[in-house]
């Protein structure tokens, strides 16, 4: 299940295989209809970017034992929501931040075993570097790439 507020991200990530999809926008309580989704039974893993009151909604998602990934803050530093569902649903909330080596080399192994596929927006040379932060500002749906060189594998 994915959530945006822009149906063109939405749409992409259809044809990635997600199989539902909310429009924020459309639906600003998303969570219900993330729980109609699942008939009832609320998602095991949120993937949180937003941050702020946003947290809540991504709360009220979950199923019991459900967890909360909290990887950024695209609407305000801080969590917002209220306890006592959480403690109900005995859910955990993590914080993610970069890691360290041996978590960066073992995520790299199981990217090559899982084959995942990075989704990259698009690639700018570093000449072009400004104009990557103004996409990046827009908001873009995969990753924003620089290449430091032309050379292949630097």
């Amino acid at each position: 299940m994915v959530t945006s507020r822009s149906s063109e991200k939405l749409e992409r990530a259809k044809a990635l295989g997600a199989t539902a999809v909310i429009d924020t926008s459309a639906n600003p309580n998303w969570s219900v209809a993330a729980l109609e989704l699942t008939g009832g039974r609320g998602v095991d893993h949120v993937l949180e970017i937003i941050g702020g009151d946003n947290v809540s909604q991504s709360a009220a998602t979950l199923a019991s034992a459900g967890r909360i990934a909290q990887i950024g803050f695209l609407k305000e530093p801080e969590i917002i929501l209220p306890a006592v569902p959480i403690m109900l649903k005995r859910a955990i909330i993590r914080g993610i931040s970069v890691g360290h080596r041996r978590a960066f080399e073992n995520m790299n192994r199981a990217i090559d075993e899982y084959r995942i596929k990075p989704v990259v927006d698009k690639v700018y040379a570093f000449k072009d570097a400004h104009a990557a932060f103004d996409h990046l500002e827009r908001g873009p749906f995969g990753k924003i790439v620089v290449r430091l060189s032309n050379e292949v594998g630097n």
